[in-house]
């Protein structure tokens, strides 16, 4: 008996090992192994890098598109993948941090050559390197930052105050990044940086409808997509963006079924207020039974495919993506329970055959 109790307690910690080491695997590293603070430069033979949520080419890929050559990246941790032989960067891009390989990237050897790389992407027509005009500071939030860079990953410029609402601002050079962000270059107290040009009253008189659908859509969202941007890690405005298309209540009353192609469009273009809307407008009743079928069937499978997208992008999207749900036979934990019991029955048949 004391032999037997003596195997049970090995293989009751071998298990306890086994899970603990499991647990570790599955949950996936969260973050670096030690604090940077350096530029890189992309620079791939693809034209560009993608950026995982894992340091891991098998984890989920964060972007839509590549990030493209030229690209500065903010590297704020490493870690070392000694199996691959393989540096990988913590950083942010787009509002999401994940980890990009740096084997395909080149140190900047400073934050200025990082800054003329994107300005270079950008293009000339899109850089106004003798910009002479003023704007007025108007952000939401009343102040905002002076920052070392087109973007605030450069950081801010340190030493220097906020930047109060309707202070003027005189603009010596201006850029739209590829991104889309607009940034220029100011004096704050004799001190120069960049500040976020779409944070100015002038551009939001050239952009009324920016503006106007920004507004409605964190209005809309102030509520409802709280606890979805909290499920994903995102933003209230970015989650309202994948927010879900309503039903359409009426859909065997439809004169007429909007195509696929311009479903997705209004689906990813219009603010969740302007889809409501489109989806409440009344039309003429049809009299015709088989059009009446037939419109009913179309109306109900186009809500439902574009549901399906806009639940693919939220799971998508984030700093931290959650796994997806494996099946029970693919769980590492039903195979070391599976052993374990296995282990037990096999050492209890041994033990009576052996009296």
């Amino acid at each position: 008996m004391k032999k037997l109790a003596k195997s049970l307690l090995v293989i009751a910690l071998g298990l306890f090992m086994s899970v603990n080491v499991m647990a570790d695997v599955q949950t996936g590293k969260t973050g670096p192994d030690y604090p940077t603070d350096y530029y890189m430069i992309v620079e791939s033979k693809a034209g560009g890098i993608d950026i995982y949520s894992q340091p891991d080419l098998e984890s989920t890929r964060l972007n839509d598109e590549q990030i493209p050559n030229g690209t500065a990246l903010h590297i704020e941790g490493e870690v070392e993948d000694t199996e691959n032989n393989r540096t990988w960067g913590y950083t942010e891009y787009h509002g999401m941090y994940g980890y990009a390989p740096l084997d395909e990237c080149r140190p900047a050897d400073s934050r200025k050559e990082a800054i003329d790389s994107e300005l270079y992407i950008a293009g000339k027509d899109h850089v106004n390197y003798n910009a002479d005009y003023d704007v007025k500071a108007d952000a939401e939030e009343g102040t905002q930052k002076l920052y070392q860079g087109p973007g605030k990953k450069y950081g801010e410029v340190p030493g220097v105050r906020d930047i109060e609402n309707g202070e003027t601002l005189h603009i010596t050079q201006d850029a739209e990044m590829v991104d889309g962000s607009h940034w220029g270059v100011t004096r704050v107290d004799g001190t120069e940086g960049w500040v976020d040009l779409e944070k100015t009253e002038e551009w939001k008189k050239e952009h009324p409808d920016t503006v106007e659908e920004s507004a409605d859509a964190v209005a809309e969202t102030d509520g409802k997509t709280t606890a979805q941007a909290e499920e994903v890690n995102v933003t209230p405005t970015e989650a309202a963006k994948v927010t879900e298309t309503p039903v359409p209540t009426e859909t065997a009353k439809a004169t007429e079924t909007p195509a696929p192609t311009e479903t997705a469009e209004a689906t990813e273009t219009l603010a969740p207020t302007d889809s409501a809307e489109a989806t409440e407008t009344p039309t003429p009743a049809i009299t015709e039974e088989t059009d009446e079928a037939e419109n009913t069937e179309k109306d109900s499978k186009e809500p439902e495919a574009e549901n399906t997208d806009a639940k693919d992008i939220r799971e998508a999207s984030g700093q931290n993506v959650k796994a997806a749900k494996t099946k029970w036979y693919q769980n590492p934990f039903t195979w070391i329970i599976g052993i374990a019991v296995l282990a037990v029955i096999g050492l209890l048949v041994y033990h009576n055959k052996k009296k």
